[in-house]
């Protein structure tokens, strides 16, 4: 095994005192730029990494942002989804200290659990927190406890959090009005369960739709689910199965829309002929679907980079009420509606 490059061999290396080269890294004023870049490539060609554990003692620091990854479908992303949020986030840690630490959620845990394991232990300066809840157990924890954090999503808390959403309302209410110009009177919203935050921003848009153009929607034609591929085929049988059904759907997700269009092709029905679909991405799934689904995409990548400068900039001290970010998603028409 190669001997760890450290500090003292850096500065002798470099015919240099061990505290202008530590300055230099930390491109301190008091150090020529021509040394602070002579010093950072040599760092870099020798493999010299700071040795974080004393600043860690001394500061109370660890360099390092959690994130909780959970087995419970409810609130974990698909496979693709969950990667093309991990690479956001370390997008925005390049070129930092800082690191990401996954940490699991296991089996039979309560929600507090892997909060608490990092919380209480110090695993982390501060954690990224998804599929928020409206009444969310786990932010009022860390808000009581005045630890950083940053949500993916609303809450209806009292006290403000830092979050990064996207705008669902607006969402189901473009789509619903499409669906409404194209003639479309008998419209299927599917949403998530009802404690997801994002449920009810769907349902408000939809509502505001169908209330515009005094259409008034049959109740089991507006449904929560789990989010799967298996409920998204059930969901759309039963639907078909009614003396009346639907003939336009919004889909909450990529799981579930694959779910519905197994079990449109199964009946015989094909999307953007006899019936209408808009889901919502996280990622370009939907576009090599088949058939190619219209949805209305917000960047899972894009996401996690949000969520992680929120984060770095709450762990420097910015005020929650400033770190609080609303997004539109972008529609994509792939021909389904």
């Amino acid at each position: 095994m190669a001997e760890r490059v450290t500090l003292k061999k850096l500065a002798g290396h470099l015919d240099l005192s061990v505290t202008t080269v530590s300055r230099a890294l930390k491109e301190g004023p008091e150090v020529r730029p021509n040394t602070i870049a002579r010093v950072k490539q040599a760092a870099s060609k020798l493999g010299y990494f700071p040795d974080q554990r004393g600043f860690n003692l001394r500061t109370g620091r660890t360099n390092t942002i959690a994130l909780i990854l959970s087995p419970d479908p409810q609130s974990a992303f698909p496979a693709m989804g969950y990667m093309n949020f991990c690479q956001g986030i370390i997008r925005e840690l390049e070129g930092s200290n800082m690191t990401l630490s996954i940490i699991p959620r296991f089996p039979g845990d309560e929600m507090l659990a892997p909060l608490k394991r990092v919380v209480e232990s110090g695993l982390a300066d501060g954690l990224i927190v998804g599929q928020t809840r409206n009444q969310d157990v786990r932010l009022r924890y860390l808000l009581e406890k005045d630890f950083p954090f940053v949500s993916f999503g609303r809450s209806e808390l009292f006290s403000p959090h830092p979050y990064f959403d996207v705008a669902h309302e607006e969402i189901t209410y473009h789509s619903t009005i499409q669906f409404l110009e194209a003639g479309h009177r008998r419209i299927a919203l599917v949403s998530p369960p009802a404690d997801l935050n994002y449920t009810s921003h769907r349902r408000k848009g939809f509502n505001k739709a169908m209330n515009e153009w005094g259409v008034r929607p049959e109740p089991e034609w507006v449904v929560d689910m789990e989010l799967s591929f298996e409920s998204g085929r059930e969901t759309m049988g039963t639907f078909l199965g009614m003396k009346n059904p639907p003939r336009a759907f919004l889909s909450p997700g990529v799981s579930v829309t694959l779910g519905m269009l197994a079990a449109l092709k199964q009946a015989g029905l094909a999307v953007g002929r006899d019936v209408c679909l808009i889901a919502f991405e996280g990622t370009r799934y939907h576009e090599f679907s088949d058939p190619p689904v219209s949805a209305f995409h917000a960047s899972l990548d894009h996401a996690g980079k949000q969520l992680c400068g929120l984060l770095l900039r709450r762990i420097q001290g910015e005020k929650p009420e400033d770190l609080q970010l609303l997004e539109q998603a972008e529609y994509h028409d792939r021909g389904s509606c």
